[in-house]
């Protein structure tokens, strides 16, 4: 086995570009995990907005591997690690801003975010999963409170039927988050947002499908819950305008909004105040969702949760029930992910699919970079 491996950082310049470097460091090993951490070998990462956001030096001004989502296989796991053998094919959610991330031939993942994958789907649709399906999860569950795929949906439930709003139906949070939601019952009707994607949005079998562009949005999205209390809205692209329409279909006082960016005063995405100001308007429960949650304790019972979702995600793949999200495969393996992350930001040609990297297309690999 070679003594190092590939790894690619990410990075601005002084100029405030981005830019990525491919550089060898000493390869990971068994020896190199915690006790609950698991080792995979990197057959492909995926790409999420926060790889060229978090570099920027109004963020973090990081300097490192910013891949988070693989898939690939076992390579080796920690003394406390139960339940994964190496050879096993999984997908993995690495941690965010920390070293050993997902742009390399092997990456390091808490075992509770790490989940089998079947024979049904490959590596590219299973890398698309990670980041995306967790924070749907942490908005749908933790945050909204609505029930889970494992709650009763019977009649003995205690509860009615549930209407939930997506905002941004159509990106990997927003379309996972209707995947997920569609798995109990009680949920619904499960009211999709969306703009030029609508087609695509109407194929996740959502109850209805709402136009944002329409002048009528706000009586459009009433008129879709039939008559029932609007108390769980789930924005995956959350803007002033958004949080405008939104606020006058949410119940007062009961309702609860969860979103992707922050809703507080923001210098990038909300200077003026504008979200807080609607939200604080009607008096409901918001907040802004944190993916990390499930590798932190900040809010007890994360990493818990984490675990839970892994294995809930691991039985829908089982049984078919749950797919991964459209994605394009980027090119030249890790000398691509540059240009990939830059048409992620600027969004000229690609629509919401999620980018892929095949490690082995690498071309500094050569011949070992076939898996």
């Amino acid at each position: 086995m070679s003594t190092t491996m590939k790894n690619l950082i990410v990075f601005y310049d002084e100029q405030k570009k981005l830019h990525t470097k491919l550089e060898d460091i000493p390869v990971l090993t068994a020896a190199s995990l915690a006790p609950n951490e698991v080792l995979v070998k990197v057959n492909v990462a995926g790409s999420n907005p926060k790889d060229y956001k978090h570099p920027q030096p109004a963020y973090f001004n990081s300097r490192l591997n910013q891949g988070d989502d693989c898939a690939g296989s076992v390579a080796a796991v920690g003394s406390a690690v139960k339940g994964f053998q190496v050879g096993e094919r999984v997908a993995g959610f690495h941690v965010m801003g920390t070293t050993n991330g997902t742009y390399a031939e092997y990456a390091i993942c808490p075992a509770q975010t790490v989940f089998h994958l079947p024979d049904s789907i490959s590596d590219e649709e299973a890398a698309t999963m990670p980041l995306a399906i967790f924070t749907a999860a942490v908005g749908l569950y933790r945050n909204l409170q609505l029930p889970a795929p494992w709650d009763r949906s019977d009649d003995k439930a205690g509860r009615g039927k549930l209407p939930l709003v997506v905002n941004a139906a159509s990106g990997a949070v927003g379309s996972f988050a209707i995947k997920l939601a569609k798995l109990n019952p009680k949920i619904g009707p499960v009211i999709a947002i969306a703009g030029s994607s609508k087609d695509y949005v109407r194929t996740l079998g959502v109850d209805a499908v709402v136009d944002y562009r329409s002048p009528t949005v706000i009586d459009d999205i009433k008129k879709a819950a039939g008559g029932l209390t609007i108390n769980h809205v789930l924005d995956a692209a959350n803007s002033a305008a958004s949080v405008k329409y939104l606020t006058q279909v949410l119940a007062p006082k009961t309702g609860r909004y969860t979103s992707t960016l922050p809703v507080a005063p923001h210098p990038f995405y909300d200077p003026e105040g504008k979200m807080e100001r609607d939200l604080k308007a009607i008096d409901v429960w918001y907040e802004q969702i944190w993916v990390g949650d499930v590798h932190e304790d900040k809010k007890p019972g994360g990493p818990l949760f984490g675990a839970v979702v892994s294995k809930a995600i691991e039985h829908a793949l089982a049984t078919h029930s749950l797919r991964g999200h459209r994605y394009e495969l980027v090119e030249q393996g890790l000398d691509g992910v540059e240009a990939a992350l830059l048409e992620l930001r600027d969004r000229k040609w690609s629509g919401n699919a999620k980018f892929v990297t095949r490690i082995g297309d690498t071309p500094a690999l050569g011949p070992k970079g076939v898996w």
